[in-house]
């Protein structure tokens, strides 16, 4: 049952999404609801605080919302009279609101600190944790140079990077010249 419009309740966003928006999702979620309207609905709790949709509420902006209460053992099924199976404005619905899921990733440091990692593999959500710097035990070496040319305006990003290298394991030494 719809709440009578003069008494919807303020949604509140979560503030543990674990969804990130970037700029470019959230101007492909605006873009989406400006030129086709509403297509799927968001998800909130009894304290009225969004579960999922966010972006999608963000880019809502103040325009209505209808509450539907549900206690989770029915799915609901928003029916769209405006669009036909084989309308043009239905297809691309249908594609850019794909689309949008695609442009926003998770908030992993959030989820680690949430949720275990038997908990994260069970439902096949993989964490993509920035790689550690390994240090290598090196048995025998020999001194070797290597001459790197590129462009003067490179030159800032090459040191940098071979600096990295150098960091990997203290017995890697860095001689720099120009000539």
């Amino acid at each position: 049952m719809a709440a009578p419009k003069d008494t919807v309740p303020q949604i509140k966003f979560d503030k543990r999404n674990y969804r990130k928006h970037s700029d470019k999702n959230k101007k492909i979620i605006k873009k989406s609801l400006d030129e086709f309207g509403a297509g799927r609905s968001i998800l909130i709790d009894p304290e009225n605080e969004i579960i999922a949709g966010n972006g999608v509420t963000e880019a809502w902006g103040n325009k209505p919302i209808r509450i539907i209460e549900t206690d989770g053992k029915e799915l609901i099924a928003i029916k769209r009279t405006d669009l036909k199976t084989k309308d043009k404005k239905r297809k691309e619905l249908a594609l850019i609101d794909n689309h949008a899921s695609d442009t926003s990733e998770f908030d992993n440091d959030l989820i680690q600190e949430d949720f275990n990692k038997d908990l994260l593999e069970d439902w096949d959500i993989e964490i993509n944790e920035p790689p550690k710097k390994v240090k290598q035990e090196l048995k025998a070496y020999k001194k070797h140079h290597i001459l790197i040319s590129y462009p003067p305006q490179l030159h800032a990003e090459i040191i940098s990077l071979i600096e990295d290298i150098c960091n990997i394991d203290d017995e890697i030494e860095l001689e720099s010249g120009s000539n």
